[in-house]
């Protein structure tokens, strides 16, 4: 009974984390993009753009197989936590390393104290409306409240719905 109820658990926890992944997938949308991001790219494994669910599943294999350490056809708990941590690791690195890559403007391997210094000041170019060079409590909070708008209705936060915007359609 227990060796039944903990592989349902198992097989359970597998489907929480691939569904969303297929349910992406199918909207053409990941974190960070659309057609071309990098996870569309890895579900639409013949490169026309539309995703079949033979690619979806073929996707969530892929994905069950990659945190089956030991190939035995059922994830563990500690499987599902090796494999995320080890996807986040990447995600960071791959992030670390663009970051550098835009920071190092000669492309020595270096980060200088110039170049670091040189980095654009978005949030100042954003936030300083009157150009004064100094974000006041005034440009702070109306540079807030404009995210808050461009992040519209369907942002995830629930602090910047709108008050009668429906549910997304996906149930985010």
């Amino acid at each position: 009974m227990k060796r039944t109820t903990l592989a349902t658990l198992i097989a359970t926890t597998a489907l929480v984390i691939a569904v969303p992944f297929a349910a992406q997938a199918e909207r053409g949308h990941d974190r960070h993009g659309g057609p071309d991001s990098e996870h569309m790219k890895a579900v639409d494994t013949n490169g026309d753009g539309d995703i079949s669910k033979e690619e979806i599943q073929a996707f969530r294999t892929t994905m069950f197989n990659a945190a089956d350490a030991d190939q035995d056809g059922a994830l563990t708990l500690d499987e599902m936590t090796l494999h995320h941590e080890t996807m986040e690791a990447q995600r960071k690195a791959e992030r670390q390393a663009r970051m550098f890559e835009k920071l190092d403007t000669d492309g020595n391997g270096m980060v200088s104290a110039v170049e670091f210094a040189a980095r654009p000041m978005r949030g100042m170019e954003r936030f300083d409306t009157d150009g004064d060079g100094t974000v006041s409590d005034e440009e702070r909070e109306a540079g807030r409240d404009a995210m808050k708008d461009h992040r519209g209705k369907w942002s995830r936060r629930g602090d910047n719905r709108a008050p009668d915007a429906p549910d997304a359609p996906d149930g985010e």
